[in-house]
C-alpha cells in the first residue's frame, strides 16, 4: 500500500525548488563571462562598519572558481540579464541562492572573466556583479570547494578562473 502524504510532500519540495530557483534558459557554464579584460576595480566601499571581503579562487569539481573569503563558490544566473542593473533573483530564490554582499576586493594576481561592480537591490542591499551579472551563494554548499548549485535548473553557474 502507498503513503499518499509521502508522494504529496515529494511534489510540494519539487514546486518550491522550481520556484526558487527558476528555469530560466542559460547559457553554458561560464559562457556568459569572456575572457577579454582583468578587473582592476573592487566595488565601491561603503560605511566604514561594513568589511570587504577579499575574494579568492578555489578548487572544485567544476575546476578553478570564484570564491569569497571563506571559500564558498559563487554563482551567476543566466535569467539576469548582463547589466541591467538588477537581479531577477528575489523571494525565495534570494533565500536559496543569496546575493554577494559589497564592498569585495578582487583577488590578487588572478585574472577575472570582466568587471566587478556594484547593483541595489529592492531592499537596499548592495550586491557585486562580475561582467555586470550579479554574483550570489547557493544555502547548498556547505563547505569551501563545494559547487553543489552548479547547473541547477539549467541557470545556475560557477565563475570560472583560468590559471595564470
Amino acid at each position: 500500500m502507498r503513503n499518499p502524504g509521502w508522494a504529496g510532500a515529494a511534489l510540494i519540495a519539487v514546486a518550491l525548488a522550481v520556484t526558487a530557483c527558476g528555469t530560466g534558459s542559460g547559457s553554458s557554464a561560464g559562457g556568459a563571462y569572456g575572457y577579454g579584460n582583468q578587473a582592476t576595480q573592487a566595488a565601491p566601499t561603503s560605511p566604514s562598519s561594513v568589511s570587504t571581503v577579499a575574494l579568492k579562487t578555489e578548487t572544485t569539481r567544476a575546476g578553478m572558481v570564484l570564491a569569497n573569503d571563506h571559500g564558498l563558490t559563487l554563482y551567476y544566473y543566466s535569467a539576469d540579464k548582463r547589466g541591467s542593473g538588477t537581479s531577477v533573483c528575489t523571494g525565495g530564490c534570494a533565500t536559496a541562492w543569496p546575493p554577494l554582499a559589497a564592498p569585495v576586493k578582487a583577488p590578487a594576481g588572478v585574472r577575472l572573466p570582466g568587471r566587478l561592480g556594484v547593483i541595489t537591490r529592492p531592499n537596499g542591499v548592495k550586491q557585486v556583479t562580475l561582467n555586470g551579472y550579479p554574483l550570489y551563494f547557493y544555502t547548498g554548499d556547505k563547505a569551501p570547494g563545494q559547487a553543489k548549485g552548479n547547473g541547477v535548473g539549467g541557470s545556475w553557474h560557477v565563475i570560472k578562473i583560468k590559471a595564470g
